[in-house]
């Protein structure tokens, strides 16, 4: 656990305004949170912590910079201590979070994709970068999505979710303005979304309804005899697509199976041209249609970068697993914001440990291995000057390793 310290303390040097109260509770939270045996909640934290529950429900309470605090981990995380953006991506997703009680914050019919239909819960916004060549990705931002809102695109005269959705997404903008494409499933395509990503200067991959509306550009070079001012050659017909007028890229490196046809192809719904990739699968005999707004932008790589958005449901997972994201007790807007945001961080800050580790293979036997850790270090601390041992007692000693390691994969 000292390379967490390690981390923490070049993590808490670069911050402007936190206290030193916060500081040893932020490193105490971050140690404990692996350790516990159950959920991860107020009463929970407090049986294997120095503090009470009410010290953990008045620091839950408090402001704390957590884009700031994710984006120095990515920093370490890259090693160059600047995100290369021929390196990164960005990814945007929601996910549902369970919750009971009429008073909660944000209490609202969010969609979940566990039970494929709009459940009364919570909802939290996620803003993450995944490096394209290792494959890992990392929360940035954590926003819990408000109640009351519409789930449509609107009009501009009203306020809905894609509106919160690309007021979070424009911070992250400015914050990592390195990284030129961002990465969002078909709910975000849509025209609000695609002209404000445009508008920062930066691109969007995303995917389109199997019915798409896109026409094809005329080719003048092709149809020299046709006159007046007609620019399209006709509308796309997915039912009997005319693959004679796409470019054939190939098979998927990864994926043989997967065949890669690319065009330039017009879209009314969003008033400009696209970069379209339809992906035809050989094995189920069905297809996706993705785009990015860069017409410049290989076929191949829309669908690779499209492919690693799926990273971010990874770090849901691990997070609704290991750290407790549905487990929060309280139901105070700043409360179940600090909770949101610390249990992907931890995701974040012990990622970093797997990545340093030459043993620990998973997030599974990370948490093992830190409640072992833990439970030896209070037993051997508990113990008179009779107890006796073979030996001083070293927390690097093998037979000491042996115990922490219990339970872990071993390599």
């Amino acid at each position: 656990m000292l390379s967490i310290h390690r981390t923490l303390d070049t993590i808490f040097a670069r911050f402007v305004g936190i206290n030193k109260p916060q500081r040893k509770f932020l490193t105490e939270l971050f140690e404990i949170i692996p350790c516990v045996r159950g959920r991860i909640n107020f009463m929970n934290l407090s049986r294997y912590s120095k503090y009470n529950e009410v010290t953990f429900r008045r620091h839950f309470g408090k402001f704390f910079d957590w884009l700031k605090f994710n984006y120095l981990i990515i920093q370490i995380a890259f090693l160059s201590g600047v995100v290369k953006s021929e390196e990164a991506i960005g990814a945007i997703d929601c996910s549902y979070i369970s919750k009971s009680g009429k008073k909660t914050y944000g209490l609202d019919k969010f969609w979940s994709g566990v039970a494929n239909k709009a459940k009364k819960g919570l909802e939290i916004s996620l803003v993450c970068i995944i490096n394209t060549v290792t494959g890992y990705s990392w929360s940035l931002s954590v926003r819990q999505t408000p109640s009351g809102l519409s789930s449509k695109e609107g009009d501009g005269t009203n306020y809905t979710r894609v509106d919160f959705y690309l007021e979070q997404l424009v911070d992250c903008f400015v914050q990592l303005p390195q990284v030129l494409y961002y990465t969002a499933d078909g709910y975000y395509a849509k025209k609000k979304v695609v002209d404000r990503v445009i508008e920062n200067g930066k691109h969007l991959i995303s995917k389109l309804r199997p019915d798409a509306n896109l026409k094809y550009l005329l080719d003048r070079n092709k149809y020299p005899d046709v006159h007046g001012n007609r620019i399209y050659d006709g509308k796309v017909n997915w039912s009997a697509l005319n693959l004679d007028k796409w470019n054939f890229i190939g098979v998927d490196f990864k994926y043989p199976h997967l065949r890669i046809y690319s065009q330039i192809l017009h879209s009314p719904q969003f008033k400009r041209k696209l970069k379209v990739v339809f992906v035809w699968n050989s094995r189920t005999l069905k297809y996706i249609v993705l785009f990015s707004t860069d017409l410049n932008q290989d076929a191949r790589q829309i669908l690779s970068f499209y492919q690693l958005r799926f990273k971010i449901e990874f770090i849901f997972r691990d997070a609704k697993q290991f750290t407790g994201l549905n487990h929060c007790q309280a139901r105070n807007e700043d409360k179940l914001d600090f909770h949101f945001n610390m249990s992907l961080a931890t995701i974040n800050l012990y990622q970093l440990e797997l990545i340093k580790s030459d043993s620990t293979m998973s997030m599974n036997s990370l948490v093992r291995k830190a409640y072992n850790t833990k439970f030896v270090k209070i037993l051997f601390g508990k113990l008179n000057s009779n107890a006796e041992f073979d030996g001083f007692f070293d927390i690097n000693m093998p037979d000491v390793q042996e115990v922490i390691n219990l339970g872990q994969i071993q390599t």
